[in-house]
């Protein structure tokens, strides 16, 4: 595999060169999930020096696997013989590149996943797990830095991926009645839960929540904006989430006034 190194300045020195080269590799790592899928060998890297379309140098890395020590330690001829060890070795490199192939599948599968949990929480559905699976490749996903990908894979033609945008938070179906103090935010507020004993068990832990955005109905907002500026408690109807890829409450989605009907 040949990937192209992006986002390097164009005088730069070997420590960022070599902070953009692990990105690349530990998030294509998560992405396929190598530590499972190499059996027999590592994963290795080099580089090539190629020209750009417009004529300026172009700095390619180049990944290659090689032998895990352990397998070349291992004495046991049935084990050591060079077939063998081409075979496993090619085992490795057909599951590698067959992986890398099925990514952008892997990652529409996963964020289809995702949204379809998403909308059964905003129209009250009941929303189920996610597969592991799909939970460890969207958790690869929200922590992947490297974005796009460019490059040749194993001979083929020229090989390029986007990873899908997703969303910030999952949101819970349950609709939760708080009672609250407001605090502006520069975009939406902060929730100061009172009556703490009355509260759900999943928030008698959490003192604020962040709403990140303003009621969408004028009417609602404007009583939000008089409670913030009077400091008077208002009863809220809300959804929580939390940040993707974690299970700590954190935020807090507007539904209504708790009054309204």
């Amino acid at each position: 595999m040949e990937l192209e190194i992006q986002g390097l300045p164009n005088l730069f020195d070997e420590k960022q060169l070599q902070q953009r080269v692990q990105a690349v590799i530990s998030d294509l790592a998560r992405l396929v999930e190598v530590n499972s899928l190499l059996l027999y060998t590592t994963l290795t890297y080099r580089y090539r020096l190629r020209s750009k379309d417009t004529g300026d140098p172009l700095i390619v890395l180049v990944l290659e696997l090689a032998p895990r020590p352990q397998q070349l330690l291992d004495f046991a001829p049935e084990e050591n013989a060079l077939g063998t060890l081409e075979k496993n070795i090619l085992a490795d490199r057909q599951r590698l590149r067959h992986a890398c192939q099925e990514l952008p599948v892997q990652n529409t599968q996963a964020v289809i996943a995702l949204s379809q949990r998403l909308h059964a929480g905003f129209l009250d559905f009941p929303d189920e797990p996610l597969a592991p699976k799909t939970e460890r490749q969207l958790t690869a996903l929200v922590n992947a830095r490297h974005r796009q990908w460019k490059g040749y894979l194993s001979e083929d033609t020229r090989w390029q991926m986007e990873l899908p945008t997703l969303p910030r938070y999952d949101w819970s179906c349950e609709l939760l009645h708080v009672r609250t103090k407001l605090y502006r935010e520069r975009k939406g507020f902060t929730l100061k839960l009172l009556s703490r004993a009355t509260l759900p068990a999943q928030l008698r832990s959490v003192q604020n929540l962040r709403m990140p955005d303003r009621p969408p109905n004028l009417e609602d907002a404007s009583v939000l904006d008089r409670a913030e500026y009077t400091g008077t408690p208002v009863d809220l109807v809300i959804r929580v989430g939390s940040l993707l890829g974690s299970e700590s409450i954190s935020v807090a989605n507007f539904v209504r006034l708790a009054d309204a009907k």
